[in-house]
């Protein structure tokens, strides 16, 4: 009996040690595929192969505390020729999706800063209303009047642009219709934004009216489950028997939103085999060329979205394409 108790809490403790270094391994491997994300977009396109490396610029960072709890901290990326530069450089401010902080986009945050943009976070993990990306506004002005700043003079506050994930969709629309510095923002990105959908039995400062958004404007999302869904309306409710699943951001979400946005230089696509939980990494490279084209003039960068063959519209991992360019 004692030889089989001993040989049973030697198993018992092999099994354990296995399951440490299994947990261990997926750990590293996840933290990796975070880290090194641009290794597993699969990216095939010119443009996108382009801007899913790192670009020219080294990055440095800044961190401030807000008095706002909710909000936390600011966290700054900024190309690190800023410190020695003279001219401006465009903003894109970041709203997280729900339950995320900055902490969570880190790697993609730099990776578009190493594209010349100073990058402003957040640790607000609810961020929809836009409240907080409008207290980065906030702090930006303040910087850039601020001669003991790193940013003094830096910041061109005539191009700046917002992007954000899941909970973040509806709070870059919030911040470019109804916050007080909505007049700034020059143009929106959304990645699986929160359908009306949801939004509308969320309330609580969920919803919002994209037809009010009067600037550029890029809307992704990916085709799996989770985005995706299985609903092909608003109307219809979600019901597991039925087979029926409202998306987060379903295709019928994208046509909707695109169809109300005003008559502005406007995209929607979906990326097959993505689903929510990773589709801002997934779509990054288009990002970071959209922001480009739309603060920076990059018309290299437009040419994923916009002209005779856009990129995008060849592009076999990408599907559901549809583009409006205003006069």
């Amino acid at each position: 009996m004692k030889k089989f108790i001993k040989g049973l809490f030697i198993v018992t403790l092999v099994i354990i040690v296995l399951v440490i270094v299994v947990i261990t391994a997926l750990g590293k491997m996840a933290k990796e595929r975070n880290v090194n994300y641009n290794k597993y977009t699969n990216s095939v396109g010119v443009i996108e192969k382009k801007y899913a490396s790192m670009g020219s610029s080294g990055v440095s960072g800044i961190e401030f505390e807000s008095d706002n709890a909710q909000i936390g901290r600011f966290v700054i990326h900024y190309p690190t020729e800023l410190e020695k530069e003279t001219g401006k450089f465009p903003v894109v401010l970041w709203a997280n999706g729900t339950g995320s902080k900055s902490d969570t986009y880190t790697s993609f945050l730099t990776h578009l800063s190493s594209w010349g943009f100073i990058v402003v976070s957040n640790d607000d993990e609810n961020t929809r209303t836009g409240e907080s990306l409008n207290a980065g506004i906030d702090l930006l002005i303040e910087e850039n009047e601020n001669s003991d700043s790193v940013l003094y003079g830096k910041i061109d506050l005539d191009n700046i642009g917002i992007g954000g994930h899941s909970q973040g969709g509806p709070a870059v629309f919030n911040m470019a219709t109804v916050q007080p510095h909505a007049d700034m923002i020059k143009t929106v990105y959304a990645v699986s934004a929160t359908s009306p959908y949801h939004t509308r039995v969320f309330q609580d400062g969920w919803e919002y009216d994209i037809s009010k958004v009067n600037v550029s404007t890029l809307l992704t999302a990916g085709t799996q489950t989770f985005d995706a869904g299985t609903a092909t309306s608003a109307d219809q409710e979600s019901d597991e028997k039925a087979g029926i699943m409202q998306g987060i951001c379903p295709l019928w979400s994208l046509e909707e939103n695109f169809g109300l946005l005003p008559d502005v230089n406007k995209v929607y696509v979906r990326k097959t085999n993505v689903d929510h939980g990773d589709s801002h990494l997934q779509f990054d490279a288009y990002m970071t060329a959209w922001f480009r084209f739309c603060l920076m003039n990059d018309e290299d960068a437009g040419t994923a979205f916009f002209g005779e063959a856009p990129e995008l519209s060849t592009n076999d991992h990408y599907q559901d394409f549809k583009a409006y360019k205003a006069e």
